[in-house]
């Protein structure tokens, strides 16, 4: 299939997931954003995720909401699988030592009436199971229940779990070497510390002017790292290694520092890209937009086979690349084919109306 069907195809395709199925349990409104923050994008700042990812909400009890909490705590069976599917709410998973799952959940209403807030706080339902050799956590609302509701859970369990993760809200994984699947439903995705990405896919956009559909990945390494955000999502990686690294966009943006991969695939329907870091010999990188601008930002010091079709490209000259073939008049100026150095890595960058730079790392970029 050519990119540009491909790239058709995500267009038509996120009409058909941006609703999910269990949109139509109950209730989807946001709060207020919180305001502390303890995971590792809001302590230190985190570079290339700042403002792409909410501060987690706070477990004090909020104003005009009753709060109920729930803990619970399971050894994790042989095959190593937590599966957990939330309705409304945040997720925070967390890997330690140990073959341990231990569970908080705190269940909140919106209800003045403090007798009826109870009842509907009984009506949330937290089920666990032991399944398989695996563990499984579901949130069960009241059929016909109309009013807000929001449950966030706090987990810790074993750093080698394979993890899967469905969710109304924000998703935050750290410290987990497991293969990971995370969606987020009208919320961002913060991977930290992990391992093989299998999927993390983003449904939403901004909510209440706060961020929405964003994907930041911060110090990956495994066999795959796979990333999709839909409605004007950013994805950003930082300090990424793979086999294989594969992000999707549609109408958003895609930026990757100090990422090694031998597989390369960017995808955005309409955004800047943006790539920095080393260059891996016989890796392959084939970056596509369709109506933003690609930056290529490498060392130097593995040799690349360019082949670049964008409305203006630019090659910085000391790279001294060699033009393998001359563009055709009709293309003039949009299409360039060279070779610097080695030639062993394949740059394959294509934009139908923005701009291409090659170039080395500018002063100060983040390692």
């Amino acid at each position: 299939m050519t990119m540009p069907a491909r790239l058709f195809l995500l267009a038509c395709g996120i009409v058909l997931v941006a609703a999910p199925g269990h949109a139509q349990d109950g209730p989807r409104r946001p709060i207020e954003p919180p305001a502390a923050a303890t995971f590792p994008e809001a302590r230190r700042g985190m570079g290339l995720g700042r403002g792409l990812i909410e501060a987690p909400r706070s477990a004090m009890p909020i104003p005009g909401w009753v709060q109920e909490t729930v803990t619970r705590s399971v050894e994790l069976g042989p095959r190593g699988i937590f599966v957990l599917k939330n309705t409304v709410g945040e997720v925070r998973i967390t890997g330690t030592d140990g073959n341990t799952v231990k569970l908080t959940a705190i269940k909140r209403v919106k209800e003045l009436n403090k007798d009826a807030a109870r009842a509907l706080l009984q009506n949330i339902g937290i089920r666990l199971t032991e399944r398989g050799g695996g563990v499984e956590v579901f949130t069960e609302n009241a059929p016909g229940n109309m009013t807000p509701t929001l449950v966030d859970y706090e987990v810790s369990l074993p750093t080698a779990a394979k993890v899967t993760i469905s969710n109304t809200g924000t998703v935050r994984i750290q410290n987990v070497k497991g293969e990971l699947r995370a969606e987020a439903f009208q919320g961002n995705i913060s991977l930290f510390n992990v391992g093989r990405v299998r999927q993390a896919k983003t449904y939403g956009n901004t909510i209440k002017n706060m961020p929405g559909g964003n994907i930041v990945i911060i110090g990956a390494e495994g066999e795959e790292v796979s990333a999709e955000a839909t409605l004007n999502g950013v994805i950003r990686l930082q300090n990424v290694r793979a086999r294989n690294v594969e992000l999707r966009v549609l109408f958003g943006s895609i930026w990757a520092s100090n990422v090694e991969c031998d597989g390369c695939e960017f995808n955005s329907f309409g955004g800047d890209m943006e790539f920095s870091g080393t260059l891996r010999r016989n890796a392959r990188y084939d970056i596509v937009s369709s109506s933003g601008n690609i930056r290529m930002f490498v060392d130097g010091n593995v040799g690349f086979d360019l082949e670049a079709v964008g409305s203006a490209i630019r090659v910085a000259p000391d790279f001294q690349l060699k033009q393998t073939s001359s563009a055709s008049p009709s293309s003039s100026g949009r299409s360039l084919l060279g070779t610097s150095g080695d030639a062993s890595a394949i740059l394959s960058l294509r934009t139908f109306t923005g701009s291409i730079t090659v170039a080395r790392p500018p002063a100060g970029a983040p390692r």
